[in-house]
C-alpha cells in the first residue's frame, strides 16, 4: 500500500503540473526515519531547481515525473508514502518540496507545492537518467502493468509456479501494481482460492482471474484509491479515497460473504501478508484442503 489505484490517481493529481518549473527543490530537515535519496539531498535539490515538467507517467507502483534535460524524478511511495499537490502547511513527515510555477519568474504566478510525505521512512526518491529508467523499469525488470496484461500472457508467465496464486500476483517482476489489497480482492471476485498452486489453474480461473483483475482496478481508480483505517494515504488534494467502501474481502475476517451471502470471511497469512477469502465462494480441492489442514 499504495498500490497501482493508489498510484495511478497521484499521477493524474500531478499530471495537472505538466509544463511548470520548479521553482525551489527542498528536503525538510526531520528527526525521523530517513528515506531513500539518489543523489543525495543537497545535490537532488540543486540538480531539480529550475527544470521543467514534460510529462508525468506511473510503472507499476513508482510515479515518474519527467523532466527536460532527460532526466526522471522517480517516487516510490513504497508502504506509507503519498505525494501531494498544494496540502495544508501543518502536514508532517514531508520528504520533499517542490516549488512550481508556469512563468519564467516564479515571483510573477501563482506557485504550487507538489510534496512526498513518508510516515514511515520506507519510500525512495531519486533522480536518474531516462537511459537508466528504460534500464531499470523496462519490461526486463518490470513485469506488464495490470490494467494492460491479457490472460493468456499471465498464465505464461505463472503456470508452472507451484507458488500460490496470491503470492505470485504480488510478484512485481511477473505483473506490476498489483498488492496485498486488489490480490485479495480480486481472486475473491474470481472466486479462486489464493492458496492454490498456480500450476493448477485452468484456463477458464485464468481468464476470470484477469478480468476480475481489471475489473477491481479501474474500479478503484474510479473511486481514487483505498484509504485504511491508519489513514496513511490520501489524494493528491488530500481526501480520503473511496474503494475501502467496496472491498469484499479485505479486512473483512468474520464478516458475511458479500458475493455468496453464506460463507463468512477468513484471514489466513501468506508470504507474511494477510490475505482474506471466503471458504465458501472460494473452494480449493479436496486434495488441497487435506494436505494444507
Amino acid at each position: 500500500m499504495p498500490e497501482l489505484p493508489e498510484v495511478e490517481t497521484m499521477r493524474r493529481g500531478v499530471a495537472r503540473l505538466r509544463g511548470a518549473r520548479i521553482c525551489s527543490a527542498e528536503v525538510p530537515v526531520l528527526n525521523v526515519q530517513p528515506i531513500e535519496y539518489l543523489p543525495a539531498p543537497g545535490e537532488l535539490c540543486r540538480r531539480l531547481a529550475g527544470r521543467r515538467v514534460e510529462g508525468v507517467d506511473r510503472v507499476g507502483k513508482r510515479l515518474l515525473i519527467r523532466l527536460d534535460g532527460e532526466e526522471v524524478l522517480v517516487i516510490e511511495p513504497r508502504m506509507t508514502g503519498r505525494v501531494m499537490v498544494d496540502p495544508p502547511d501543518s502536514l508532517s513527515h514531508v520528504r520533499l518540496k517542490l516549488r512550481l510555477c508556469w512563468e519564467e519568474i516564479c515571483e510573477t504566478g501563482r506557485q504550487h507545492l507538489l510534496v512526498f510525505r513518508d510516515t514511515r521512512g520506507l519510500g525512495v526518491v531519486r533522480l536518474i537518467s531516462e537511459d537508466d529508467c528504460r534500464r531499470e523499469l523496462g519490461p526486463e525488470k518490470i513485469g506488464p502493468d495490470a490494467l494492460a496484461i491479457t490472460w493468456s500472457e499471465l498464465r505464461n508467465r505463472l503456470r508452472k509456479r507451484r507458488s500460490p496464486i496470491k503470492v505470485a500476483l504480488m510478484d512485481q517482476s511477473v505483473l506490476a501494481g498489483v498488492g496485498n489489497i486488489y490480490a485479495s480482492e480480486a481472486l475473491h471476485r474470481a472466486r479462486v482460492h489464493p492458496q492454490l498452486p498456480c500450476c493448477l489453474l485452468s484456463s477458464s480461473q485464468w481468464r476470470a482471474v484477469t478480468e476480475s483483475l481489471h475489473q477491481v482496478l479501474r474500479e478503484a481508480i474510479t473511486l481514487q484509491g483505498s484509504t485504511l483505517g491508519d489513514g496513511a494515504y490520501a489524494t493528491p488534494e488530500n481526501m480520503p479515497g473511496g474503494y475501502q467502501n467496496e472491498h469484499r474481502v479485505y479486512q473483512r475476517e468474520g464478516e458475511k460473504c458479500r458475493q455468496c451471502g453464506k460463507g463468512i470471511i477468513r484471514r489466513i497469512v501468506l508470504a507474511q501478508r494477510s490475505t482474506f477469502f471466503c471458504p465458501v465462494c472460494q473452494r480449493l480441492p479436496l486434495r488441497l484442503r487435506r494436505r494444507l489442514a
